[in-house]
């Protein structure tokens, strides 16, 4: 019986990715993620926020475009989304993350672990938001409050909103995901995803 993929053992989980991404036709799995495989090396070039990474086939090695490996969290995710991808289009409907395969679960971690982070780092500061968010290729959603699209990967864009208090209400945020989102990558890494994109945007004002 497959042992339970999980964050707390991250070497193990890094070698199951890597293992299952090693099992794939890379071209195939390239075209399902909307990433380039470049044969002569044997490597898939990954865009990632605002950083390009190259994953060797075999093996599963994720490297920047300068070597340097990835971190070992990026490479989980990198790799996750290799595998995982199916190639299905994106919808353009939002989901929350308890919406997202057994997501309601974990409502309460997601919202300590991603949301309330990115409400304490931009909440007071709306214009530095969205001004963060555009660095990293994002764009502006109409979804009430300020919404910022962030392109993480490909095909995995995450939505943040900032609704901006008053006298009578506080400032209060949400992060959305395509509704296609579990055709990319397991509902685990989404709830670590907001976090490493609140970090680049911190690094952006």
């Amino acid at each position: 019986m497959e042992k339970k993929r999980s964050f707390f053992n991250l070497e193990e989980t890094l070698k199951q990715a890597a293992d299952a991404f090693t099992a794939l036709d890379p071209a195939e799995a390239a075209t399902r993620a909307g990433v380039e495989f470049i044969e002569d090396n044997r490597e898939i070039k990954v865009p990632f926020i605002n950083q390009t990474f190259l994953v060797r086939h075999p093996g599963g090695q994720v490297k920047t475009e300068e070597g340097e490996n990835a971190s070992i969290y990026l490479a989980i995710i990198i790799l996750h989304y290799l595998v995982n991808a199916k190639g299905e289009p994106l919808t353009g409907r939002w989901i929350a993350y308890r919406h997202l395969p057994g997501g309601d679960i974990y409502t309460g971690p997601f919202q300590n672990r991603a949301v309330t982070p990115f409400l304490k780092t931009f909440g007071e500061r709306p214009a530095e938001f969205q001004k963060a968010a555009e660095a990293l290729g994002g764009y502006r959603l109409d979804l009430g409050g300020i919404s910022m699209v962030v392109p993480v990967l490909p095909r995995v864009p995450i939505c943040f909103t900032i609704w901006p208090g008053d006298e009578e209400m506080p400032t209060s945020a949400n992060i959305l995901f395509d509704e296609a989102a579990p055709s990319y990558l397991p509902t685990e890494d989404y709830a670590h995803l907001p976090a490493i994109v609140n970090g680049a945007m911190k690094g952006k004002v």
